[in-house]
């Protein structure tokens, strides 16, 4: 994709439009995912996309065959009875993806061999970050509610992680720094976050309030600057990744139901795309090209899919999400008849 199509999409990327409803499989054959979709995930390279539901069902499903109605069988792991609430390809192996259950167990899975390798059961509801970046000894950091975060070496096994205590205030959320694969940031029910250095004892290296509610999401840009934090109240925070100085915000309704389980996706490159299904799915923009710093939003989904997954997949500009049942919805860039004659005459002038 070229720098001329790359800066349209971005100038214009929530003028988005659903081109897609697919059906993910077929009950009267029993094949694809039968069930209903309650996570979603795609791997580095944009191609395979697994599905989970609250029955315990995994399906894998490639793109390019999305529509043509290519199944193949779900995986038979052994998790019936399972609400899985999160899937996650392992970024560096991509045989292995990780769930993790409403009843706070996460479990490590291969793909191939179609069974759990192991699990492990914790205090409360888990939230994980698979270090991408260590490639020699990738690690798992989990926040679950407790007082302390954990650690996991999958060298020594899910049973014994390292513990990282912050004061005596639950941590609901953890992420790594992209590129220093020693540094953890954390979000506490409180509305404050930090960074540590898991190779250290020192505690954390600094820390700052920021939300007013619990955290329920955390993200750093590609590129490292930025820190984007989202919380129960319907606020989305920017700031800087290392003074934690507040670059943008953006407050939207939220359904405080307590079963309720949002999700916010980051889409970051010339421009930093959120994605969020708060009172209603919802694309938000962060625009920082200008010398007045801009924020953009638009509402794209009816109230029906706020409890449904997202993920976006980066190479096509596209965010795909979880419907009703077995559907999954692609929303798709709409191009503008602005946007064509421009793209026609730039073409022309090559």
């Amino acid at each position: 994709m070229g720098i001329f199509e790359r800066e349209q999409i971005s100038r214009s990327i929530i003028n988005l439009e659903w081109t897609k409803h697919i059906e993910m499989g077929s009950q009267k054959e029993s094949i694809g995912h039968q069930k209903d979709i309650s996570a979603l995930d795609i791997d580095e390279g944009d191609q395979m996309i697994i599905m989970a539901s609250h029955c315990g069902q995994v399906s894998v499903a490639n793109y390019k065959y999305l529509g043509r109605e290519k199944w193949k069988k779900p995986m038979t792991l052994k998790l019936e009875h399972n609400a899985l609430q999160t899937i996650k390809w392992c970024p560096l192996d991509l045989r292995l993806f990780m769930v993790t259950t409403k009843s706070n167990w996460m479990r490590v899975c291969d793909s191939t061999m179609e069974k759990v390798i192991n699990g492990a059961q914790f205090e409360g509801d888990v939230y994980f970050h698979w270090n991408e970046h260590n490639m020699t000894n990738s690690k798992v950091a989990v926040a679950d509610g407790s007082r302390s975060m954990k650690i996991v070496d999958f060298r020594v096994g899910l049973s014994l992680p390292q513990n990282i205590r912050w004061d005596d205030v639950p941590i609901d959320v953890v992420q790594w720094f992209p590129s220093r694969h020693h540094y953890l940031y954390a979000g506490r029910r409180d509305g404050k976050i930090g960074i540590f250095d898991v190779r250290s004892t020192r505690g954390v290296l600094a820390e700052k309030t920021i939300h007013t509610a619990p955290i329920f999401g955390i993200r750093v840009s590609k590129d490292g600057r930025r820190l984007i934090t989202a919380d129960r109240s319907g606020r989305i925070h920017v700031a800087d990744t290392w003074n934690f100085q507040t670059k943008f915000q953006y407050r939207d309704e939220f359904d405080l139901h307590p079963r309720r389980r949002p999700v916010f996706e980051i889409l970051s490159g010339k421009d930093l795309f959120v994605a969020t299904n708060f009172h209603r799915l919802t694309v938000v923009k962060f625009d920082e090209s200008r010398r007045i710093k801009v924020t953009e939003s638009v509402e794209i989904a009816p109230r029906v899919l706020k409890n449904k997954p997202i993920v976006f997949r980066e190479s096509s500009y596209e965010l795909i999400a979880g419907h009703t049942f077995n559907y999954l919805n692609v929303l798709s860039l709409a191009k503008s008849r602005e946007y064509v004659d421009e793209e026609e005459e730039a073409s022309g002038l090559l």
